[in-house]
């Protein structure tokens, strides 16, 4: 599994609020996983209930990593998985991400701003029940 270096991982995060990520730092802790793998991890469920196929893996990473904003952080996979939500709804690729994101932390908001950023047990349970599936899948 390819890696990017540390200051271009850091980077994901601080496209989203302060607020954001120190909840996103929370989620992450609770499932002993990198806050950049959490938001992976939320995409790719995000876009799996909207039956977009996504995958997760670090291995097709774009060249260009300041090229998209957010999206040179994921993989070329999951960018275009990102790229057929937006298209089928008609939403910019940065709003698909926030919204992949605010569905994370707070499925019943719609944006960073209506977004409640408590750790939520039942997301807890469900993402890693998610994050399990897709390493049986991968097995």
């Amino acid at each position: 599994m390819q890696t990017a270096d540390s200051t271009t991982k850091a980077t994901l995060l601080s496209y989203f609020p302060e607020r954001i990520q120190a909840a996103l730092s929370a989620y992450a802790s609770e499932l002993n996983l990198s806050p950049e793998a959490l938001v992976q991890l939320g995409i790719g469920s995000f876009l799996e209930s909207a039956e977009i196929s996504a995958g997760m893996n670090d291995q097709d990473l774009p060249d260009d990593l300041m090229s998209q904003g957010v999206l040179a952080h994921l993989s070329n996979s999951m960018q275009k998985g990102i790229e057929q939500y937006a298209t089928e709804y008609e939403f910019p690729p940065a709003a698909v991400v926030e919204l992949a994101v605010t569905f994370l932390l707070d499925p019943d908001a719609s944006n960073f701003e209506d977004c409640q950023v408590d750790i939520r047990r039942e997301q807890t349970h469900l993402l890693q029940q998610y994050r399990s599936d897709r390493k049986a899948e991968a097995a």
